[in-house]
């Protein structure tokens, strides 16, 4: 299936970024150009989108030190199904975020977790082992990965030599990755 379910649901990849970031921050108010730069997205278009998403009080609107802060409606008839909705499917294709780490560098083992899984009590979203990772690309990549979740990244970049040294110390956050519930998607290192 060539696109996410909740694209399919809805009539735009900007909408279906806006509810991702709403709903994953259901506590937080953000401005628009803040908006706009977290889910990757040209103003004007953001900003219709939004009006949409207000007019049917999906979002609310409030105006603090002469800016707009927006912040989503927790008593908007459907939240909690469409919250149970953007939670419950998948926040970004492994398929394409393991062709996107490949190009990064030499990547010895990326482990999924946290939000990527559904797991509460992880201690990162994604744990990326390798050598000669191109900086520029990595934050690249988080930053599209950020866009499409609708919420910060936790992850850890480590060098193969100070993972194995970290690992062979029985690391107390190493230890934590490994036992929790994770998925590999590259395990060169056989872990």
């Amino acid at each position: 299936m060539s696109k996410e379910i909740l694209e399919q649901l809805f009539d735009s990849l900007v909408k279906v970024r806006l509810l991702k970031l709403f709903l994953r921050n259901p506590n937080s108010a953000f401005e628009l150009s803040e908006i706009a730069k977290k889910i990757k997205s040209d103003l004007s278009i953001c900003r219709r989108q939004i009006n949409k998403l207000e007019s049917i009080n999906f979002i609310n609107g409030r105006i603090k030190k002469k800016k707009k802060n927006y912040s989503v409606n927790q008593d908007f008839d459907f939240y909690n199904e469409l919250r149970t909705l953007v939670l419950k499917s998948s926040p970004a294709s492994k398929k394409k975020i393991l062709r996107r780490l490949k190009d990064l560098g030499k990547i010895n083992l990326a482990i999924l977790s946290g939000i990527f899984i559904d797991a509460d009590n992880a201690r990162v979203d994604l744990l990326v082992v390798g050598d000669s990772i191109k900086q520029k690309k990595l934050s690249n990549f988080l930053k599209d990965l950020e866009a499409e979740i609708g919420k910060e990244v936790d992850y850890v970049v480590l060098s193969t030599k100070d993972f194995k040294y970290r690992h062979d110390m029985f690391d107390r956050f190493i230890r934590d990755v490994l036992e929790k519930p994770h998925e590999k998607l590259i395990n060169k290192l056989k872990i």
